[in-house]
């Protein structure tokens, strides 16, 4: 058993000197998050998305995925491999923990996972650089820094949300752990300035570096669908809202503003809802019915990249209203397609949808249903944002700029 731990030991002490005479040396960089796929969320997506991209360049030489044996929220998949390299060469580790089924109350894997285990995927991988996506995972995180400082660097992502009073024991962990680490990572302004005030990450460890957006490849037949429905003038808008179908998302709120929004359209309109079943979807199902909306409002499950392309193909919107979000991802792949974005001001919204998008005052019903009319029934309205939001997703939101931004980051440090 110690002869892997210190041939790892011994390995990463050779390139530590290597790095010395030969900076230049391609890096190993592994990412840590508590959900991967086959489960892929907005944050695993940009994971995997930014791991592609860095895959391309010569400055790296391996990219990892160090994850755990769940899917979110909270369901354990025993049996998922411990060890997968997927076929652009991403290689992903699995964790299983103890108990298989995790308390009720936190949504990544509050359980306990093996140190052990953790150090062995470490050393087989041999990482330069460990980059923590996420702030949840703090056994994940702990053991990780514990078992490889002073030999690998440290990033943090947070993704941060504002954590509600029964999270609030995960602040002084977090706090510790930007302590401890090499640099720290906010997704947009609006997200730095409150690391700096709940975590209290120092100016000078803080960096700004959003996620980026690609469009995903549709299967031909639904862009040729969504070219025979564009031709068509009396054919119903599609107005799309991807996210899981839980409270955070708002797809109970957005139902409501369609419902009194639906009686000032001029067309027919059709409200698709993308994503996986979880604690508020018996309720938005009683509500469709209550409303008499069946025929109006669909709701499509959880979604492959495949299949959720094809709903962005075909959609002529994308709605979202969630309680708050870090960077909005999918507000992004929606304007990959040329979906105008039609959201609220939560989060760092106002500051990253500057084109392409409309972002009424937060919760405000009124402006809601007054914008959602006015996207329904204005085709002319609706094209030119959602051209000009295009443009701005393809200019600003590159994989490939983000990737050479942090390739940058994980340089300097």
């Amino acid at each position: 058993r110690e002869i892997p731990l210190l041939w790892g030991q011994s390995t990463a002490l050779i390139r530590r000197a290597c790095r010395v005479f030969m900076p230049d040396a391609p890096l190993r960089i592994m990412f840590l998050t508590p959900y991967f796929r086959p489960y892929l969320g907005g944050i695993e997506r940009a994971v995997e998305q930014l791991s592609l991209q860095l895959l391309n360049s010569p400055a790296v030489a391996a990219v990892g995925v160090l994850t755990a044996k769940y899917a979110f929220p909270r369901m354990p998949r025993p049996e998922w491999a411990d060890r997968e390299r997927t076929p652009e060469g991403i290689e992903i580790f699995r964790l299983a923990g103890f108990p298989r089924r995790p308390p009720p109350f936190y949504s990544a894997p509050l359980v306990w996972f093996s140190p052990g285990e953790i150090r062995r995927c470490l050393d087989e991988f041999n990482p330069d650089i460990l980059h923590f996506v996420g702030d949840g995972w703090f056994w994940g995180h702990w053991w990780s820094w514990r078992g490889r400082r002073g030999q690998a660097r440290f990033i943090f992502t947070p993704s941060y949300h504002p954590l509600p009073p029964a999270y609030r024991w995960l602040r002084p962990l977090n706090r510790r752990l930007c302590r401890a680490v090499d640099r720290v990572v906010a997704l947009t302004n609006h997200e730095a300035a409150q690391l700096r005030r709940d975590y209290r990450v120092d100016s000078e460890k803080l960096s700004v570096i959003g996620w980026g957006a690609s469009r995903l490849a549709a299967p031909a037949a639904a862009d040729a669908q969504s070219q025979q429905t564009a031709a068509a003038i009396d054919a119903p808008v599609n107005i799309l809202c991807v996210g899981r179908l839980g409270r955070h998302k708002g797809q109970d709120w957005l139902l409501e503003t369609y419902r009194q929004a639906r009686p000032k359209f001029n067309r027919p309109a059709r409200l698709i809802l993308a994503g996986s079943a979880e604690e508020a979807a018996a309720p938005l199902y009683a509500a469709v019915t209550a409303a008499g909306l069946e025929d109006e409002v669909h709701f499509t499950g959880e979604l492959g990249d495949a299949a959720l392309a094809g709903q962005y193909a075909q959609a002529d919107l994308l709605a979202l209203f969630s309680r708050y979000e870090a960077f909005g991802l999918v507000y992004f792949e929606a304007m990959g397609y040329g979906l105008p974005v039609l959201t609220h001001d939560v989060g760092a919204n106002r500051e990253l949808l500057r084109e392409g998008a409309v972002v009424a005052p937060r919760y405000d019903r009124p402006a809601a249903v007054a914008a959602l009319t006015r996207l329904v029934n204005d085709g002319d309205y609706r094209r030119q944002l959602g051209a000009a939001g295009r443009d701005y997703a393809n200019r600003e939101f590159s994989w490939k700029a983000v990737a050479a931004k942090y390739l940058a980051l994980y340089r300097g440090v």
